[in-house]
């Protein structure tokens, strides 16, 4: 036992989630090249890894919202000015990203020239997008559903803004009582997150395997135009519309480069938002960025 545990503490001293996370893609890959069934049947292994965030955002979103806003005292006017900041920020910039992103795809044409032979024919039966039905988004029929729903992220916001109002019109005991429970809660989230994240190389290689095994690597030269194309958007939105807002808000880069990084490979191999959320906010929170704001901009 004596060189495993001299191996182990040398991984452990040098190594880091970051590092693991980038084998894990590489072993991945390799495993669905090169066994694609094999790599398709432990495709669960990354799905049960999505599962296990996605069952941890409803509280952790709460408890830590809760926290941020009831925790500051009874100045609800500064809740409301980042709130209007956030929402002037998102609707700029991602309508810059919307009209780069039809600008790319209309000087590219990445769809030019293929044939739609023997693809099945767009779903119609959809919900039309309106304020009407952005509005029963965010407002739940209930609490607890929308704890429970790992799609209703704005509603458990909505829930906890509203919950944290409240909270500051309590009276003292209780306001008390619930500021040391949702703190409470809070802590131990973020525990049960670093215990989540104990599996992501697992998660995150078997997702990646399962990925390549099922549409083989064959299949990025078949939808190459148009990978091509949305990573040249993403390039360019990157450096005309976020560098300038980093420079102008006078943002330490590098820092933050390092700060997402575990987040941004994460968020490449399962393709989802969501299992990256906890991640997320903890290192932003570690970059400097304070709780509250955190997590009520990131949802």
């Amino acid at each position: 036992m004596g060189p495993v545990k001299t191996v182990w503490e040398f991984l452990r001293e040098w190594t880091n989630l970051t590092v693991w996370i980038v084998i894990a893609l590489v072993v991945g890959i390799l495993i669905g090249r090169f066994a694609p069934k094999f790599a398709v049947s432990i495709g669960p292994l990354g799905t049960v890894f999505i599962r296990m965030i996605q069952c941890i955002v409803g509280p952790l979103i709460f408890s830590t919202l809760v926290i941020g806003i009831a925790g500051h005292g009874d100045d609800l006017t500064r809740i409301g000015r980042l709130a209007l900041k956030s929402v002037v920020y998102f609707e700029v910039v991602t309508t810059l990203a919307l009209i780069l992103g039809l600008i790319a795809v209309n000087i590219a044409r990445p769809g030019a020239g293929h044939s739609l032979t023997g693809l099945a024919p767009p779903d119609t039966n959809f919900t039309a997008i309106t304020w009407v039905t952005e509005m029963e988004v965010i407002v739940p029929t209930s609490f607890f559903l929308a704890l429970s729903d790992h799609t209703a992220v704005l509603a458990v916001v909505f829930c906890a803004i509203m919950f944290s109002v409240a909270i500051t019109q309590a009276d003292e005991k209780s306001k008390q009582f619930m500021l040391d429970f949702n703190a409470s809660l809070s802590g131990i989230m973020f525990k049960v997150v670093d215990l989540v994240m104990n599996y992501a190389p697992i998660g995150i290689g078997c997702a990646i395997a399962s990925t390549v095994g099922q549409y083989g690597l064959g299949s990025l030269e078949v939808a190459g135009k148009l990978v091509g194309t949305l990573y040249v958007a993403l390039i360019v939105y990157v450096i005309l519309i976020l560098l300038p807002i980093m420079f102008l808000c006078r943002f330490p880069l590098r820092e933050f480069v390092w700060a997402v990084g575990q987040p941004f490979l994460m968020a490449f191999a399962t393709s989802s938002s969501e299992s990256v959320f906890p991640m997320a906010v903890e290192k932003m929170v570690e970059f400097g960025v304070p709780s509250e704001i955190a997590v009520f901009v990131i949802p």
